[in-house]
Order: structure tokens, then sequence, then C-alpha cells
């Protein structure tokens, strides 16, 4: 019996620009003379002065994984058809962000968020989105795509064990003792009955 192939994963790293000729003008412009103006943090993270960083796309080869670089206009109009896992909108998606498409063909392909819009405030260098980077793929890959989505949801409060083990203990308590009140009232029933 031969194994399925493989499925095809990319990534899919979406600006939180549109893509009118005006707006891509203007970044050009931005780059060159003002980078700190460049309100999108993944697009001024990922270009220079001459556009894709060549250490972006070094980088992005040694990961391993087919990649593309979409504004967000283009990303909505290329991936409005796909499930996105759950009940995600791609109308709802925010910007900037990095998506994971898997599958090879339409009818089996797949897209889950990777890196939401909150994370790219936090890295102001190349290293360290490439270190959110690492970290969330793999946390991806080893949680898979339900749990993942599940621990990367704001407000997500992971119960570790050591928080486990305190509840069962309190549990234990409020049992042992509501126990010891009703022994005693029995005790007391049984007393008055002789």
């Amino acid at each position: 019996m031969t194994e399925p192939p493989e499925k095809t994963e990319k990534l899919v790293f979406i600006f939180d620009v549109d893509s009118l000729p005006e707006n891509k003008i203007s970044l050009i412009f931005k780059r060159s003379f003002t980078p700190s103006k460049i309100e999108c943090p993944l697009y001024r993270l990922t270009h220079g002065a001459k556009g894709l960083k060549p250490e972006v796309v070094e980088y992005m080869e040694s990961f391993g994984l087919e990649y593309e670089i979409l504004y967000k206009d283009e990303f909505i109009k290329k991936y409005e058809g796909f499930e996105i896992f759950g009940t995600f909108k791609i109308a709802d998606a925010t910007y900037p962000s990095v998506y994971i498409v898997i599958g090879s063909n339409r009818e089996e392909r797949q897209v889950y968020e990777l890196i939401a819009a909150r994370y790219f405030n936090k890295c102001e260098s190349l290293s360290c989105f490439g270190r959110v980077l690492e970290r969330k793929y793999a946390q991806f890959k080893e949680l898979g795509p339900a749990e993942y989505k599940k621990v990367n949801t704001p407000g997500y409060k992971k119960n570790d064990s050591s928080e486990i083990d305190e509840k069962e203990e309190k549990k234990q308590k409020i049992e042992n003792a509501h126990q010891k009140i009703v022994d005693m009232e029995n005790e007391m029933k049984r007393k008055q009955n002789e």
C-alpha cells in the first residue's frame, strides 16, 4: 500500500496595505526616504530602499517552506473561497499577519492564521520576527491546527498541572469538610434516638 503524498505547506505574509497604485508609490517613496513613516510593521521589517531585503529572501529560503507576500486586498481576493479554520471569516482577518496554507489542490486546501497582527508591534527587528515565526510554526506543528488556534486566542489561559492540582486539593478539602458535617449530624441523630 502506498502512502498518500505529504501535504504541501506555504506561508503567506499579508501587509496591512491595499495594492492600489498610489499605495505602492507611497511605500516606495517612504522606504527610500522616510522608512519610519511606513505604517505597516511587516512591510517595514521586510523592505528596504531597494525593495524586499535580501536577508528576508535568504531567511525564507533557509526556513524551507514556500512563501508568498500579498497586500491585504490580494489576500482576500485569492483566498476568499477557502476554508479558514473554524468559524473564522476571511473578512475578519487582521493585518498585518502570517497565514499557513496547507494542501496542494484547491479542494483540500485549508488556511490557518499563524501570526496575528498583535505580534507585529512587538518586533522591531527581522531577527525578532524570525524567532516569533519559528516559535509559532513549531507550536503549530506540535499542537495541530485546532489546539493551536485555541491556545493563541486572546485571553486564553492555560491550566498547568500545578493549578489543576491546587483546584483538586481545594475540592477534596471541601468534600472532606462536608463529609465531616454529615457524619457529625448522623452521630447527633443517632444519639438523640438512643
